[in-house]
């Protein structure tokens, strides 16, 4: 994989990427960068030694030497970059888009939109799912799926995948999810979702399909619930799920979403989005609520 070498001096003087007030970044800094006449984003690592570094390399070099077979609107890392001679960042295509989690909450947003942007994301894990079917790329997930880590060109409506360099990919280490934390509902199924125990672990969860569907669920049901599902109680979780059922929602769309606790292997919901209608939606936000 390419490095190209540039000097503190000429990072201080890249324009920061400034992030909407409610997306914030805990692991690096964001830089328009101009390579070769190109607009790319860099990113720059706050941590740059360790376990944590070592498992990051490795991962932004699975993802250049298989990217062949990954989508192309998953915004894989493209070279890296040293900063007087040390390795700290990357950069990246830049995608002049909005963070998932501001278009779900923007009100001038038809319904409508925001579940073909939901759709899209089910989709990408088919996609997905037939990458690691058909091709070489066997161990290929996510991970960190959360309504921040989805960008969108509204102009083309289409939606990128962000973060990929916290992926699961190549039998590298599983990265921490916002939603895989032993603070989430995971914590009531121990079977389904592994928990990592191994000395130098850098997760609470080994990310897996079981562990994408679950991530890509809770977003739905953060959309429908506006607010944190993953952090509800199990009792909390099953009076939302009885309510959506009281409000008719569709009964296998509901299903898909009460797997997620269950024993059963976790379905992707996508194919029955198109069920929820716009009296159902409004009524499931918690303001809603009985």
């Amino acid at each position: 994989m390419q490095i190209i070498n540039i000097s503190k001096t000429k990072l201080n003087s890249l324009e920061p990427l400034i992030l909407p007030k409610d997306v914030t970044s805990t692991e690096c800094e964001l830089f328009k960068y101009n390579y070769y006449g190109k607009e790319k984003l860099l990113k720059k690592l706050y941590r740059t030694n360790g376990i944590i570094f070592a498992n990051k390399l490795y991962t932004i070099e699975a993802l250049n030497s298989n990217k062949d077979n990954i989508p192309s609107n998953f915004i894989v890392p493209e070279v890296l970059v040293s900063i007087n001679k040390q390795i700290e960042a990357f950069t990246m295509k830049y995608i002049k888009g909005t963070n998932l989690s501001i278009i779900l909450n923007e009100p001038t947003i038809t319904y409508e939109e925001k579940i073909n942007y939901l759709k899209s994301i089910g989709n990408i894990l088919e996609q997905m799912k037939n990458i690691r079917k058909y091709t070489e790329l066997k161990d290929f997930y996510i991970g960190d799926i959360h309504e921040d880590n989805f960008l969108v060109d509204t102009e083309k409506q289409e939606i990128f995948v962000a973060d990929l360099d916290s992926c699961k990919i190549a039998d590298n280490k599983s990265f921490p999810g916002r939603y895989l934390t032993t603070a989430s509902l995971l914590r009531y199924n121990e079977i389904k979702y592994s928990l990592l125990d191994e000395p130098d672990r850098i997760a609470d969860y080994k990310v897996t399909e079981e562990t994408d569907i679950y991530c890509y669920i809770i977003m739905i049901l953060n959309y429908l619930y506006d607010g944190r599902v993953d952090r509800l109680s199990i009792e909390e979780f099953y009076r939302f799920i009885n309510y959506l059922d009281d409000i008719e929602v569709n009964k296998e769309l509901i299903e898909n979403f009460e797997k997620i606790v269950v024993g059963a292997p976790n379905v992707n919901p996508v194919n029955y989005l198109d069920t929820l209608s716009s009296k159902q939606i409004a009524k499931a936000r918690k303001l809603y609520q009985k």
